[in-house]
């Protein structure tokens, strides 16, 4: 290591020392840890199908989303997610590990209502209608009314904060800390169904 164009003696970097929670190149060298997972999930062609490629991993750092067509598809791609990890020395954590069945448009299509439990390791993974992922709301009806019902809250209590601890400001400032801090429009152009009360 060099610090201030002093070198350090040689050091092992080991399972101890991994990347620093928050720092910026955490997500970066996670991924590329976790890069021989990613090929061998992608490549299997489990999973669904979008013009003839493999769309069944989505991954930032240690957020993975699988996506499969059907359940056994679905307990496929974990059983070789639990095989990966445990090559890599890493678990899946059961208890954050959420499974969510994405309702057709179309109800005719509706094969089951009901599911059996998908199992990593043998422990027994949650159904849930929706689920909170790289902050915005997924929901199992393909609606983002719980997400869009989350910012408005999220703006209130901002311009709130800001309406209390500015209020002897000019009202330039405000309206620069508000375009700033309270009008955080990350995301909504996933937005795919519009907000009803």
């Amino acid at each position: 290591m060099v610090w201030l164009n002093t070198q350090s003696s040689p050091f092992c970097v080991g399972r101890p020392n991994g990347t620093k929670q928050g720092g910026i190149s955490s997500p970066f060298l996670f991924t590329r840890y976790i890069r021989p997972l990613l090929a061998v999930i992608s490549s299997s062609n489990v999973g669904c199908q979008i013009g003839g490629i493999a769309v069944n991993i989505f991954a930032y750092a240690d957020d993975i989303v699988l996506l499969a067509p059907s359940w056994h598809a679905l307990q496929d791609l974990l059983l070789l997610l639990d095989k990966c990890c445990k090559e890599l020395g890493m678990l899946c954590n059961t208890n954050k590990t959420k499974c969510m069945i994405l309702n057709p448009t179309d109800k005719t299509k509706t094969v089951f209502q009901t599911f059996s439990h998908f199992t990593i390791d043998g422990h027994c993974l949650q159904f849930v209608n929706e689920f909170r992922y790289l902050g915005h709301i997924k929901s199992n009806n393909l609606c983002d009314d719980a997400d869009i019902k989350r910012q408005i809250h999220n703006m209130y209590v901002r311009t709130n904060m800001l309406i209390q601890r500015f209020r002897n400001c000019s009202q330039y400032v405000k309206m620069a800390i508000f375009r700033a801090y309270c009008t955080c429009l990350y995301g909504v152009a996933l937005w795919s169904v519009g907000y009803s009360k």
